[in-house]
């Protein structure tokens, strides 16, 4: 496996070229106390914003008499560590001065209460075998770039790190956040939000909750996603569609970890790991103004490229083979079509190499699955890039595909049906979500809905 490195704010992934072990490093803060009651205690921590007190629900849990509840806290910075008093009753000491918000200068002590603490900023370092396996939870394949993924995977899932997910539509940014969830070890639920729902009022009451009353037709309480996924992992889909506006709100729950329903004056704790994914460039956001620089920074701790599947193409036997027997389907594919699967350039990734499997599973009943029978769009290559897909007639060696039979069709019907159904159920029932998942026009949706008599149908 050749070398390669995956970097971000304030984490470097490096892949061995021995293929054999990944070598992930953190940014991490490191705290040792050198006096007070809990002198002798050290602790270094992966997380952008580490929490201070003597309550119990702090990072860092301080028995020393003269430490307020929440007392202070430190964050990691583009320009260093920061540490900000969160209106204690003693004060915050950088070198004996009290301090409101300070960057830590190197070698500093910091006081709270009768506390010292030296603090800084360290790398910390991680290495995990890479295993030879064609498999991860519900992840399959055994490329190269698959099995980098899998070490990350479990290099990454045991910390309470923030994880942004990048990758072309349909490459499984789903998939691999519920894997991370599966290998994390935490007890609560898997929740997904999905961030691009058109009105920003709905993003804002999915995502924060709200009381009774808090707005007309407020007739109950809403918990919302992060109270939802309390001590388990929250999973943002399309974060590039967060409205502006809500995005220093987002922000600021990530750095507190409380969350105000809407219409409450009162805060709520939340143990939640955030997962985030795109398929848009943030970067290229924030260069423009329409992504917040310091949202970016606090998402990217550790950003993972997921790869397309014509990357991957030595996958796709394997993957095809799990997907039919996932859906309990006709697994019987010929070499030809399954070489016709791996030259094509699959601009919908494994989304679009699912729908093709169900079609042609259908279409072709229980005989083996011919190239004609995907209906795949041929490849028309251009020099210097990479494959595209045009329309273009099936080539004349392959006979005329007969039309299904009516039996068929009430089977595909019935298939069309039931992935309409399951998907609205993944998806809570937002429309423009499941329109993305499968694909299709929300126009589409709207009048399958209608036609399958789903829901309310509109």
């Amino acid at each position: 496996m050749a070398s390669s490195t995956f970097s971000g704010e304030g984490t470097e992934i490096i892949v061995a070229a021995s293929a054999s072990r990944l070598r992930v490093q953190f940014e991490a803060i490191e705290l040792r106390i050198v006096a007070g009651a809990d002198a002798g205690l050290e602790i270094s921590l992966g997380l952008p914003t580490v929490r201070m007190g003597s309550a119990l629900d702090n990072d860092v849990v301080l028995t020393d008499r003269a430490v307020s509840r929440r007392h202070a806290e430190i964050r990691m910075t583009p320009n260093g560590l920061l540490l900000r008093d969160l209106g204690s009753t003693n004060g915050t000491f950088i070198n004996d001065v009290r301090i409101t918000e300070a960057y830590i200068p190197p070698d500093a002590e910091c006081r709270l209460g009768y506390s010292t603490l030296l603090i800084r900023q360290r790398t910390e370092e991680r290495k995990i075998a890479v295993h030879r396996q064609d498999h991860l939870g519900e992840l399959v394949g055994s490329s190269p770039r698959m099995l980098e993924l899998y070490g990350l995977i479990r290099a990454v899932a045991p910390t309470p790190t923030t994880v942004h997910l990048h990758g072309e539509s349909g490459t499984g940014k789903e998939l691999v956040a519920r894997t991370l969830h599966t290998f994390s070890g935490r007890s609560g639920p898997f929740v997904v939000f999905d961030a691009s729902v058109a009105d920003p009022e709905m993003v804002r009451n999915d995502l924060f909750g709200h009381i009774k009353g808090a707005f007309t037709g407020a007739t109950g309480s809403r918990e919302g996603a992060f109270r939802q996924a309390h001590t388990g992992t929250l999973f943002i889909d399309e974060i590039g569609e967060l409205p502006l506006d809500l995005q220093p709100r987002l922000l600021r729950v990530l750095e507190t970890r409380e969350v105000t329903p809407i219409g409450s004056d009162k805060s709520s704790r939340v143990d939640v790991r955030v997962i985030t994914a795109t398929h848009r460039d943030l970067a290229a956001m924030v260069h423009t103004g329409a992504f917040r620089a310091d949202l970016f920074y606090r998402l990217s701790v550790v950003p993972i490229e997921l790869p397309a599947l014509r990357e991957i193409a030595t996958d796709i036997p394997l993957m095809a083979q799990h997907l039919c027997q996932q859906l309990q389907l006709n697994d019987r594919i010929s070499a030809a079509a399954v070489a016709a699967l791996q030259n094509y350039s699959w601009p919908g990734n494994v989304r679009e190499l699912r729908n093709v499997l169900e079609r042609a599973a259908v279409l072709c009943g229980d005989r083996e699955i011919r190239p004609e029978d995907l209906r795949l769009p041929k490849v028309a290559a251009v020099p210097g890039s990479m494959p595209s897909a045009t329309v273009q007639p099936l080539p004349s060696e392959f006979a005329p595909v007969a039309k299904p039979s009516a039996d068929a069709r009430a089977h595909l019907k019935d298939m069309e049906r039931q992935m309409i159904v399951e998907a609205m159920e993944r998806n809570r029932n937002n429309k423009a979500a499941v329109a993305r998942e499968l694909g299709i026009p929300l126009s589409t949706l709207k009048r399958r809905l209608k036609d399958y008599q789903i829901g309310d149908g509109e």
